[in-house]
């Protein structure tokens, strides 16, 4: 199974490792010290063993010295003072060399022989047998002494310098220097040893040192390599997409967090590159929406004018019937007057009836003008009409654009709003007209029955003279109705020039409405010009 890279570790783990090995190293370094330092203390408690060992042999050289030196003394005392005084037990160094003798026995009876080496045991062992028979002649010799005869004094000196008694101090001597030169030799071999093992100690936690110090640097050089140069190349990418590059890529393929860093400044890279496509092509589609908008506003606008200039030539056509009607008011009038005085005087009725023709004929041609100036309305109001249907749908054009364009576009969708609902009240306005001009139609065609029958009855004035009176009645009563409907068709006048006017006004606001569409429309084109230079500032 191939083993995972280094990269494919995440930083913790990698982290742990590094401690853990640099760990591991200084545990070796301790335990090589502690080693080291083991072996020096085992050596050191074997050389303190045999320090003791020699200290005792040293105890056994000064009691032999002590005793012999007492002895000598006693033999000082026995020939100055006579054996009497110097054998005494009260007698200074008689008593001195008692005490000596029973300080080696104590001693003897006190000496731990664990530290001893077998053949320095064996001499201890011996030393007791020794100092038994040292004392045994020492007995002897106090014996020789106390006789007092010159041959005593001579048997004494003569075991004392070569006997018998010299000999037994030579024993005891020779075995307290044999455990010293045994001792004294395992020391300096001890001695030896401490040397090399602390040359041992000093080489070896020198070389686990120097390598536990490489191999903690080399881990140390090899975890912040993996840490920092993939860091180093996310902080490359990272730089370039803040100077608006989106196209430099990290390179670090890895399954650490520093593997997931680079794939997230990836993703972020891809979404904001996708994002920044996004905002131009909106930003595109917003710049040929407002031209567009634009274009519909003008279009707008020049049709609102065109509604303007026609409301003004309605109003103008309007004027000119509500005359006409004042004009046949008038010939009514007139008509009225005659037939009372065709009533009143019978013998101008020729004269008065060639009046009432002359005056039907005037009413039938200003009827008929009237006639013609309603249906002249009528086209107009169609127009007015296609014009409204046309700013309606322009309108609702422009609420889609509006809504498009999203959050920008609210404030042009209000407007839209405002202009379809003029074009709406338009619309209404134009049928309310078309309805009067249809009234007004239907009287004209009755005013010009009327006026018809008129002539008929002034035509046949003549010959019937004796139906004066019933045709001045009914003269009378169609007289009265004509009066009424020119009445009514002068009110419906008024009312086509007052609803003509309102046409013009909503005109009028409907092209101050444009002209701030169009005002917001070029502030929403630099709005996307400015965002499409922001947005050009990236490289992606």
């Amino acid at each position: 199974m191939p083993l995972p890279s280094l990269g494919d570790v995440r930083v913790g783990r990698r982290l742990g490792l590094a401690f853990g090995a640099i760990g591991a190293l200084v545990l070796v370094s301790a335990g090589a010290g502690l080693s080291a330092v083991g072996e020096q203390r085992d050596l050191a408690l074997q050389l303190s063993a045999v320090d003791s060992v020699l200290a005792d042999a040293e105890t056994a050289r000064f009691q032999i010295a002590d005793v012999t030196g007492w002895q000598g003394l006693v033999l000082a005392d026995v020939a100055a003072y006579g054996p009497g005084v110097a054998l005494a037990p009260e007698a200074y160094n008689r008593s001195g060399m008692l005490e000596a003798k029973e300080g080696v026995y104590d001693w003897l009876d006190s000496v731990d022989t664990t530290a001893m080496s077998p053949a320095e045991r064996e001499a201890f062992d011996q030393l007791r047998p020794a100092w038994d028979n040292y004392f045994r002649w020492d007995d002897q010799v106090v014996a020789w002494l106390s006789a007092g005869t010159p041959e005593s004094y001579l048997a004494t000196m003569e075991s004392i310098n070569g006997g018998e008694a010299g000999e037994g101090y030579g024993i005891v001597l020779d075995l307290a220097d044999s455990i010293q030169t045994s001792a004294r030799d395992r020391a300096e071999d001890l001695r030896g040893q401490q040397d090399q093992a602390q040359s041992r100690a000093t080489i070896l936690l020198s070389v686990v040192g120097v390598l536990a110090v490489a191999l903690a640097a080399l881990l140390a050089v090899l975890a912040a390599r993996s840490v920092t140069r993939p860091l180093r190349q996310v902080r490359t990418a990272l730089d370039a997409a803040a100077r608006g590059d989106l196209t430099v890529e990290s390179g670090v393929d890895r399954r650490d967090e520093l593997g997931l860093m680079a794939a997230s400044v990836a993703a972020m890279q891809t979404e904001l590159r996708a994002v920044l496509s996004t905002v131009v092509a909106s930003a595109d589609a917003v710049a040929a929406s407002s031209e567009e908008l634009s274009a519909s506003s003008a279009q707008i606008s020049a049709s609102a004018e065109e509604t303007s200039a026609q409301s003004g030539v309605v109003a103008g056509a309007a004027e000119e019937v509500s005359r006409n009607v004042q004009t046949v008011a008038a010939g009514a009038e007139q008509m009225g007057a005659s037939i009372r005085e065709i009533a009143t005087n019978a013998a101008e009725a020729s004269d008065v009836a060639h009046r009432a023709v002359t005056a039907a004929e005037t009413t039938t041609a200003t009827v008929a003008r009237l006639g013609e100036s309603s249906a002249e309305i009528g086209n107009v109001v169609k127009v007015i009409t296609s014009i409204a249907e046309q700013t309606n749908l322009l309108a609702l054009n422009a609420t889609i654009e509006a809504a498009r364009a999203g959050e920008a576009g609210k404030g042009f969708a209000v407007v839209a709003n405002e202009v379809k609902e003029l074009a709406q009240e338009t619309a209404k306005a134009t049928e309310d007209i078309a309805r009067r001009v249809q009234a007004i139609q239907g009287d004209t065609d009755a005013a010009v029955a009327a006026i018809g029958e008129i002539s008929s009855i002034v035509a046949q004035i003549s010959d019937r003279q004796t139906t004066i009176a019933s045709a001045v009645e009914e003269q009378t009563a169609t007289t009265n109705e004509m009066s009424r409907s020119v009445t009514e068709a002068a009110q419906g006048s008024g009312q086509i020039a007052s609803n003509i006017t309102g046409v013009s006004a909503a005109a009028d606001s409907t092209t101050q409405a444009l002209t701030q569409t169009r005002t917001a429309v070029d502030e929403l084109s630099r709005m996307a010009a400015d965002l499409r230079t922001t947005v050009g500032r990236f490289t992606y």
